[in-house]
């Protein structure tokens, strides 16, 4: 039965290389195909038109989706922060792409889970800051949110690791959605190799695309990672394109037709850690009612719905009261760690 299987397997990549072949070849002599078409006519060159049309509308989702050039610097140059212990590394994904990160350290004594007795792994274990690994949005690079960054440093008494995507900032590469889920596993497969961090305070955090991207590495990585915090993210691509192109029947469209996906809301299910839904009820992108579907569809005994009024798309985090929730959630986090007890079921929705 193997060497069917491998014959199979052989033809279906011989498949695959001539459809993208034959896909570029189109795209590239479009023009030809058109004018052909028009003194000749003929199915089959109606056929290559079409296929070339649709070859050009899958690849531009790209476009439409990633800005790493917004703001026109971003590619080159990405604000580093100062006066603050900090490292700026670069680290490899499986599929050998280089990536830069910048670590923020905490160094200003107790963690929010305030002093502990000494346990098993001994009272600098059971003191030591958690870990926040920050994924961005779709546009700028990590330099654009050290002010942000820093804050979370302040207040969470927290690391902050930030990485920039491949084709964002300093990084390697081209971005898309396989290769941002192979960025964010080797982030953090890179702090778990750090023995200088706590691998049991690990948080991920993500804003818009970056919710989509933590959730994805959260449901392939339940044991490793101790929360998840998400803010104005999405069900999916499929669903914003919908409410994006409300005037087109998007809904029809198969899953096939999306290069990207990020199926938030299917992954979201596999995500039992402690999480909080950070909404901006003045999102005018991402309509707010994704995030409370998200808190509704995840199965995690300890989640909250943080929800600010006047908060917007990129700036909730400069709302009264933003710090103080994820504070709270970080600390109730930190005390259920230390206390190595179940948590009991609870979930709530908080209008600040």
């Amino acid at each position: 039965m193997e060497k069917p299987w491998r014959l199979w397997g052989s033809l279906e990549r011989w498949a695959l290389a001539l459809a993208s072949w034959s896909w570029a070849a189109c795209r590239v002599s479009l023009l030809a195909l058109i004018l052909s078409f028009h003194l000749y006519g003929g199915f089959f060159l109606l056929a290559l038109i079409l296929a070339s049309v649709a070859g050009i509308l899958y690849k531009f989702q790209d476009v439409l989706l990633y800005f790493p050039d917004q703001p026109s610097s971003s590619r080159l140059y990405v604000p580093m922060p100062s006066g603050i212990p900090h490292e700026s590394v670069y680290i490899r994904t499986k599929d050998g792409v280089k990536l830069n990160l910048i670590l923020l350290r905490y160094t200003g004594g107790d963690s929010l889970s305030g002093p502990a007795a000494g346990g098993p792994d001994g009272p600098s274990s059971s003191t030591s800051p958690p870990t926040i690994l920050y994924f961005h949005g779709n546009a700028g690079n990590i330099g654009h949110r050290v002010p942000n960054a820093l804050l979370m440093l302040v207040n969470l008494k927290a690391n902050v690791v930030l990485v920039d995507y491949r084709g964002y900032g300093k990084s390697e590469g081209e971005p898309g959605e396989k290769g941002l889920h192979l960025d964010a596993q080797a982030t953090l497969d890179y702090v778990m190799t750090r023995p200088d961090l706590d691998k049991t305070k690990v948080v991920l955090f993500g804003r818009s695309l970056g919710g989509a991207v933590a959730v994805h590495l959260a449901s392939l990585n339940p044991h490793r990672v101790a929360a998840t915090i998400v803010e104005n993210t999405f069900l999916s691509i499929p669903h914003m394109a919908a409410t994006l192109f409300s005037f087109l029947p998007m809904r029809l469209l198969p899953l096939c037709c999306y290069r990207n996906q990020f199926l938030s809301y299917r992954q979201i299910t596999q995500c039992r850690m402690p999480s909080l839904f950070v909404s901006g009820l003045s999102d005018q992108l991402i309509p707010p009612l994704m995030m409370k579907q998200l808190y509704e569809l995840s199965p995690a005994r300890t989640k909250r719905l943080a929800i600010f009024p006047e908060g917007t798309h990129n700036d909730t985090w400069q709302c009264h009261g933003y710090f103080p929730a994820l504070e709270q959630f970080i600390r109730e986090l930190l005390k259920s760690h230390a206390h190595e007890e179940g948590v009991q079921s609870t979930a709530s929705v908080t209008i600040i």
